[in-house]
């Protein structure tokens, strides 16, 4: 009788250490599945936002690209006219919208430099076609372009074609917006963003070396979230990027590798978003590593080409 009520106590303290185990296995991966979701919805916020812009750059692109006047100034080569087409359009823009963190370059039929609404001089005839993919890839098919590009800085970037009456090729036009209105629509969700280009680049993007660096890494925005740069600073180790996501204080962080036309990695986008999901611990970031490596190493190369 004894040793049967030893065989029953045994078994059911068994029996209890089994179900415990299978609870904290579910509970986890319940867990994990609430954070990743949690996570893809806040990065598919930020898609949403650079997809919305990156289709209003394109559709002023288009517009200026039908424009008689510039397409007048190409044909006679004059500089100065098309300056004045271009900044009386961004003018009637920032008057109509008050936007005004958008500017517009004129391309030559050879991808030289034609008018830019930033600059007063010394970049005319200044060859392009080097560095600048997108220009290429307007010039070769004939077709509006529209994505995330990196030149003199790392911008959104949509380029139409100018074309004559005959459908041949004028040159191009270029609008670029920073990522100040994606950044200022984000906040209505309490996330952060913040737009980092790796260094190795800087040969290229030669407008932003005197800009605040981190790490491997240099801030691409003028206007960026000084929260989460501090962050940062002081946890440099989330830019190894070795697992999924990470924690600091109240915020879940996440870094989205960026691509630019013709070139792989060309830096990250570090999203912060508020800690809204219980239990959200170190130990479950490292299975979610191992379930889901292809989400660490996801990259957003949407781009927006008209046919």
């Amino acid at each position: 009788m004894k040793k049967l009520y030893i065989y029953a106590i045994t078994l059911f303290s068994t029996t209890l250490l089994i179900l415990f185990i299978l609870y904290n296995r579910y509970n986890s991966s319940y867990q994990d599945e609430k954070i990743l979701s949690y996570i893809s919805q806040n990065i598919d916020i930020l898609n949403e936002n650079m997809d919305f812009e990156k289709q209003y750059a394109l559709s002023l692109s288009l517009f200026l690209s039908k424009d008689k006047k510039i397409k007048d100034a190409l044909i006679k080569n004059s500089q100065k006219e098309a300056l004045d087409e271009i900044r009386k359009f961004l003018s009637d823009i920032k008057s109509a919208t008050k936007i005004d963190n958008i500017d517009v370059q004129i391309h030559t039929k050879d991808l030289r430099a034609f008018a830019r609404s930033w600059e007063s001089g010394g970049y005319f005839g200044t060859k392009l076609s080097g560095f600048r993919k997108g220009l290429v890839r307007v010039k070769t098919t004939l077709k509006p372009f529209v994505s995330t590009e990196l030149g003199k800085r790392l911008n959104i970037k949509a380029i139409s074609p100018i074309v004559d009456k005959n459908g041949s090729f004028l040159g191009s036009v270029e609008i670029i917006i920073n990522f100040d209105n994606i950044k200022k629509r984000l906040k209505k969700f309490d996330l952060d963003m913040l737009v980092l280009l790796d260094k190795k680049f800087l040969d290229i993007a030669v407008d932003l070396r005197g800009n605040r660096q981190i790490g491997n890494f240099v801030v691409a925005q003028k206007k960026y979230s000084k929260r989460l740069f501090n962050i940062l600073q002081k946890n440099q180790y989330i830019l190894t990027q070795k697992r999924a996501y990470y924690r600091v204080q109240d915020r879940v962080i996440v870094l989205i590798p960026m691509l630019s036309v013709g070139i792989d990695d060309v830096g990250v986008i570090a999203l912060s978003m508020k800690n809204r999901v219980s239990n959200l611990n170190i130990q479950n970031q490292e299975s979610i590593i191992e379930q889901n490596r292809e989400y660490k190493f996801k990259k957003s190369s949407r781009e927006v080409i008209i046919k």
